[in-house]
Parts: structure tokens; C-alpha cells; sequence
């Protein structure tokens, strides 16, 4: 699809409004930018979440794409809000004159941007449900101006109470990350072929018990199974996959998983025959 390369004027925030840009919760929110939305600076991704349900935009594969993976790994959050914009207009307009800190315009019409933040997340602690603001930039860009937009951005969350954070790649565990892309599209058993819980829950002891107990690699042990029961090639390696997932079986995620390794270490955690 084309992108729209919309040039900023009073009509067209105007219309993002209406259109519900920057509003709802989990798979109703409408991001304030899509990827159609800007032109391409790089690898720009869309990504269906595990919590939201909803594909994503992510305009950087390496932070933002790596910590949006991070955050649907972690229990704590439950909603993940990615371009979330800084409205009213008024108020980041206020907060830049306020730090003598010059707004960010459109280069061709010269008119006010809405700001936005990468992500606001929804953190839920038993009851208590709160959010938190994420910046999510290499530390290699955070030059004078970057700093300056960001000051504004941290101000503006401060004066609603919400937590802001500067994220670099100091703050991003690759490891897990590539953990989770591995284990990302079998999440679902919908989303998965030839699975159904059937067929997890007769093989989920098999596999538990050749893993912990064969000094083989993973990929070798899962492909035995697969031909020993006469399913198509890759079945079993999905089902650990989802296994691992959803946290039917436990695992270090901090460090890297490779099907080539022998004795993966797990854990059998909540999963009933």
C-alpha cells in the first residue's frame, strides 16, 4: 500500500482525531502514525500483538520491534500502545515555550506536529493498574535536538502523573528478544497448522521426557517425534514452542535458545494431562 505522506495542517490532526487516532485500549487502539503514515527511513514492521490482538506499526526493527517483544514477555504488562500521541497540541506547544525548546513543525507547511511517545504501556500489579511512558531510541542518536523533543515528551507525562523512560539498547536483553521472535508465531494453536490441544496434550510428556533425558538437540529429538507419530515435519518443534510460549514449560529467557543445543533446560510449570 502506498503511504500517504500527509503534510501536517490544523484539517488533518483534525481528522486523525476523528478518526479515532490515539484512542482505545487493547485491540481497539488506533495508533496517532501508521507505517502508511510517514515515509520509509529504514525497516518499518507490523507485528499481530499477543496481548492486543492487533497488528502494530513499528518504523525500527531493532528497538522498537525488539523492545515491543520484550514487553510481550513481560507478565506485569498487559497492553501495549505503540505512536501514542501528545494531545492537546496546546499543551506540548505550552511545555516547549515553558523550556525555551523549539516545537517540532512539518518541513513543508511549517505547522505545530503532534508529538508522539514509542509506547505507553498499561502495567497491571494485582489490582493496582497504572502506565508508563517509553522512549525507545539508540544512544548513538541522542543528539542535542533528540534530547530537547524528548525533554518535552518527559515533561508532558511528569505534569499526568505517568512515568516516562528513555529505553537505548542498554536496556534490551537480545537474547531474550531472540527468544521470543522464535517463539512468536506459535503462541496461538489457532495460528499454528496441524495443531490442537489434542495433540499438545498427548505429546506434551513425550517431549518433556526425551528433552530432559536424551543428550541430543533439540531440533533432532523433535524431528524423531514427528516421524515416529507420522505428523508433518516441524509439529513437535511447534509444540515446544508453544509450550514455551505460554509458560506451560519453564525456561531461562535470558538465554538465547537454539534448536541445535542439547539438554534444554525445563520446567514443567501449570500444564495438566
Amino acid at each position: 500500500m502506498a503511504k500517504r505522506r500527509r503534510r501536517t495542517t490544523a484539517a488533518t490532526i483534525a481528522r486523525r482525531i476523528k478518526e479515532g487516532r490515539g484512542q482505545g485500549h487493547f485491540k481497539e487502539y488506533k495508533p496517532w502514525l501508521t507505517i502508511h503514515d510517514v515515509p520509509s527511513l529504514g525497516v518499518v514492521t507490523r507485528v499481530l500483538g499477543w496481548k492486543s490482538r492487533r497488528l502494530h506499526h513499528y518504523f525500527s526493527e531493532h528497538f522498537e520491534l525488539a523492545h515491543h517483544y520484550q514487553m510481550e514477555w513481560a507478565l506485569d504488562v498487559i497492553d501495549i500502545r505503540e505512536q501514542y500521541p501528545l494531545l492537546s497540541l496546546e499543551k506540548t506547544l505550552f511545555i516547549a515555550e515553558k523550556l525555551s525548546i523549539r516545537h517540532p513543525i512539518d518541513p513543508k507547511t511549517k505547522y505545530p506536529i503532534v508529538m508522539t511517545t514509542d509506547m505507553l504501556l498499561t502495567i497491571k500489579s494485582g489490582e493496582d493498574v497504572r502506565f508508563v511512558a517509553h522512549s525507545i531510541k539508540p544512544s548513538g542518536k541522542l543528539n542535542r535536538r533528540v534530547l530537547e523533543k524528548l525533554q518535552i515528551e518527559k515533561c508532558y507525562f511528569e505534569d499526568l502523573g505517568i512515568e516516562w523512560r528513555l529505553i537505548t539498547e542498554k536496556q534490551i536483553n537480545y537474547d531474550l528478544v531472540k527468544n521470543v521472535e522464535w517463539l512468536y508465531s506459535s503462541k496461538n494453536l489457532e495460528d499454528t497448522t496441524y495443531l490442537n490441544n489434542e495433540l499438545v496434550h498427548e505429546l506434551e510428556p513425550i517431549l518433556f521426557e526425551c528433552i530432559s533425558n536424551q543428550d541430543k538437540p533439540l531440533a533432532k529429538i523433535t524431528l524423531e517425534i514427528d516421524k515416529r507419530k507420522d505428523l508433518p515435519m516441524g509439529t513437535c518443534m511447534n509444540i515446544v514452542r508453544y509450550l514455551i510460549a505460554n509458560r506451560l514449560w519453564g525456561v531461562n529467557m535470558k538465554q538465547r535458545i537454539l534448536p541445535t543445543q542439547k539438554r534444554l533446560d525445563i520446567q514443567k510449570n501449570h500444564f495438566e494431562n
